[in-house]
């Protein structure tokens, strides 16, 4: 037993050890070395926290919460840095604006123009048959994009000119964020193409201001000009976000391809780095608005179309429209509006080249049908197309600015010299291509207009009477119907948040918001007879309505009459929808309830003062008014300047001084350009000789030097002397002081179209056809001094200048 303890006790010296106390031995040994292990490990977390605390970036705390900030960032915790996120699920939001299409100009309207795409967006949609706009450009998009009547968005007119009235600054409101900076808010990726025409014209120029342009109202990026329209083939004003480019160099190059080549590629790019972030694209083409202008083919697939006139296509229109549901059986076609004739009245002369015309227009419709079916294939491609809101509306009826007779060059009547029938019927086999500048007849906006009267710029039917489709897969299960609920372009605003669920900021960066005017229309996309908005107003340069449920009375002004004498009529929608049948004598207290309710609501929206006055003849004046510039110093080379910022210098008189150096190889080219040759001005030299040229195609007068000039360095001088101002003077050359040309104008150039003012070339569309391309100076161009005399028109000279131009005061 003894000894049994002392082996026990470990005094043996015996290695042979039982399975038992082996067990022992090696449980007791894993506990060691466990111990061990485990502490060495406890020592290298630390010293690998350690490490990483001096390495990493600490983790960021919940969003919403301020950085905490110590000594050291190890010490420190920063604030989330995560950008805005739309919800899961948003929509994509695609706005398709077009530019002076007519209510019945789509085929789902019942026009005989090809319009497939247009109409598959609309059987995969709803189509709206009481949508209305403000009747012009600028109104009806700063009105869409802020939710605000153009008069609160201080867009009473056009942007053209700031009247210095609330409702007319000609510049979009900061009272209230635009669609795009709500969106851009809430995550969405904002992108425009296309025309904007919201930013008054004056701050178009490289010193800005730039708080109205774009990209600093919501748009990420952006390609797109401002004013009325552009040139089709080379337009000279476009920007990309705040940089003004070129177009690209292509032999087949369309403006319309391009704005859409560019808003695919938008989207593309957008999905590609970040799949499933919603977008907002707007793309808004330039057309139909005039220009007129379309590839041979395009036009020439509807040739001989047009030659039955406008009589006959409206009567086949409405019955169209009547068949498609788009109106009622009851309607009838009211009379032709003023400026439009019957077709068998024509001339026979002249019906195949006013024909043409509206063979152009129906061209340029079918140009813009197949981007938009291309901008729709791209959405189907990337996947994204069925949970896209596409949107497409136009911003007013058919443009009257065409003339009765309708023009080769929009600018010939615009600036007081119109070109007979006889000589645009030479015009025939290239009308609308490179080189002419149309505009359709009234009469074919009659037809446009369908079954409407009026046009564009009055308050009738004819002139806020559009098209409106809405089209989402995923959001409209009541798809390829009709909709008869009255809807506001105001109202699109509301009705597009409220779609993407975003709500709009009540302060906005800083700037308290005004409350927005429209009313959502998101229940008429499940249910037809969900109500809408009953009452609302229209004016735009005097011509004024309002609606009350089924009740329309309209004033169309006469310019220069006082505002009491005109004459409100009266219609019944609910049995009239194309004001076919005055009810004002029937019912002249409620002519009387709608007119006080029409002035309560021009009070309460800054519609007031009134203002009638004709665009150009407001140009003018507010020309003057604001001051013209006397004196412009150019030291090149200088950027291209947009037109409405450019030296004014046509009908004044004016010098232009300039140094030169001409070598054997390098002494011709364009030295100052502006305008285009559809109404613009170029000093140029070519094959050695001086010239200076206006041209308002097709009258082109061109003064050209004696002789060829020397080489070395030159100093060169235009001078226009007016005799009387705007149309009548003389011009004169100079080379180192010595008159070299001398030429009397039949009539001075007025005004120059969209290009702007180039400096030692002539960039966009080329006012010389005798020259191809910018034409850029070969040789060195010095200083350009520019003198010109800004002495106010007087009473005489401005009655002279309404009588040429046939203008009421």
């Amino acid at each position: 037993m003894a000894q049994q303890d002392d082996d026990q006790q470990g005094g043996s010296n015996d290695d042979s050890l039982s399975p038992k106390r082996l067990k022992r031995r090696a449980f007791l040994s894993g506990l060691a070395v466990g111990a061990a292990t485990v502490g060495v490990a406890a020592t290298g977390a630390h010293v690998a926290n350690n490490k990483a605390r001096a390495l990493m970036t600490p983790k960021a705390l919940p969003e919403g919460e301020a950085a905490q900030v110590a000594l050291s960032f190890q010490d420190s915790r920063p604030a989330s840095t995560s950008k805005p996120k739309a919800k899961a699920g948003a929509p994509n939001v695609v706005v398709i604006l077009l530019d002076d299409c007519g209510f019945s100009d789509l085929g789902c309207y019942g026009s005989e123009i090809k319009t497939p795409a247009i109409d598959t967006l609309a059987k995969t949609g709803l189509q709206y048959t009481n949508f209305r706009t403000c009747s012009m450009c600028s109104p009806t998009r700063a009105s869409f994009l802020t939710g605000l009547n153009h008069h609160s968005a201080g867009m009473g007119w056009l942007a053209d000119i700031d009247a210095g009235y609330p409702g007319y600054r000609g510049d979009l409101t900061h009272e209230a964020a635009t669609l795009a900076e709500v969106l851009q808010g809430a995550g969405w990726s904002t992108f425009l193409s296309g025309k904007w025409h919201v930013n008054n014209a004056h701050t178009t120029g490289a010193n800005g201001p730039y708080d109205n342009w774009p990209t600093q109202r919501g748009f990420d990026r952006a390609y797109w000009f401002q004013g009325h329209s552009t040139d089709y083939f080379k337009p000279s004003e476009l920007f990309d976000g705040i940089a003004p480019v070129e177009p690209p160099d292509s032999p087949d190059y369309f403006v319309c391809d391009d704005l859409t080549d560019r808003a695919i590629t938008y989207i593309r790019t957008q999905q590609a780095l970040e799949p499933g972030r919603p977008f907002y694209l707007h793309l808004a083409f330039p057309g139909p608005h005039s220009p007129l202008q379309a590839r041979a083919h395009e036009r020439d697939a509807y040739k001989g179309q047009y030659d039955k006139g406008w009589d006959a296509i409206r009567a086949e229109r409405l019955e169209r429209q009547k068949a498609l549901g788009v109106m009622p059986d009851t309607v009838e076609l009211p009379p032709l509006s003023f400026g439009s004739d019957s077709w068998d009245k024509l001339p026979q002369a002249h019906k195949q080249i006013t024909a043409r015309y509206m063979e152009v227009y129906a061209g340029l419709m079918s140009n813009m049908d197949a981007n938009i079916a291309r901008l729709l294939q791209s959405l189907d491609e990337l996947g994204v197309r069925e949970n896209t809101i596409v949107v497409l509306f136009s911003d007013n009826g058919g443009s009257p600015e065409g003339t009765p007779t309708g023009t080769p060059n929009v600018f010939a009547p615009a600036f007081g010299r119109p070109i007979p029938v006889e000589e645009a019927a030479q015009l025939y086999d290239v009308l609308g291509e490179e080189g002419t500048f149309p505009h359709y007849p009234m009469g074919w906006a009659s037809a446009s207009n369908t079954p409407f009267k009026m046009y564009k710029q009055y308050a009738h039917l004819g002139g806020v009477a559009d098209p409106l489709i809405v089209s989402w897969p995923k959001g409209i299960a009541a798809q390829g119907e009709l909709r008869n609920n009255f809807v506001h372009v105001v109202d699109l605003f509301p009705t597009l948040l409220e779609a993407t669920g975003v709500e709009r900021p009540t302060v906005y960066k800083g700037q308290p918001q005004k409350p927005i005017e429209g009313q959502s229309v998101l229940p008429t996309f499940g249910k037809a007879d969900s109500p809408t908005r009953t009452e609302q107003y229209f004016e735009l340069g005097g011509h004024r309505a309002y609606m009350e449920n089924n009740w329309r009375a309209v004033a169309r002004h006469t310019r220069g009459k006082s505002f009491d004498d005109d004459v409100w009529e009266l219609y019944d929608l609910s049995k009239d929808p194309a004001e076919g049948v005055d009810l004002a004598s029937q019912f002249p207290e409620v002519v009387e309830r709608l007119k006080s309710k029409w002035l309560k609501a021009a009070q309460q929206h800054n519609v007031l003062p009134l203002d009638d006055r004709n665009l150009v003849l407001r140009l003018v004046q507010d020309r003057q008014e604001k001051g013209l510039r006397a004196r412009w110093d150019f030291y090149p080379p200088v950027e291209r300047l947009a037109r409405d910022v450019a030296p004014i210098v046509c009908g004044l008189s004016h010098t232009i001084e300039l140094d030169c150096e001409r070598t054997t190889d390098a002494g011709d080219g364009v030295l100052l350009a502006q305008g285009a040759k559809y109404a613009g001005w170029v000093l140029y030299i070519q094959n050695g000789k001086l010239f200076y040229e206006q041209s308002l195609v097709p009258y082109v007068e061109r003064i050209e030097s004696n002789a060829v000039l020397p080489e070395g360095k030159l100093k060169i001088k235009y001078q226009q002397r007016m005799t009387a101002r705007p149309f009548d003077g003389e011009g004169a050359l100079f080379v180192n002081g010595q008159q070299v040309a001398k030429h009397t104008f039949k009539r001075v150039l007025f005004s120059t179209s969209y290009d702007g003012f180039t400096v030692g070339s002539d960039l966009g569309n080329q006012v010389s056809t005798r020259y191809s391309g910018p034409n850029p100076f070969q040789g060195k161009l010095g200083k350009v001094t520019i003198d010109v005399d800004t002495s106010k028109v007087n009473p005489v000279e401005m009655l002279r200048f309404l009588s040429q131009m046939g203008l009421n005061v």
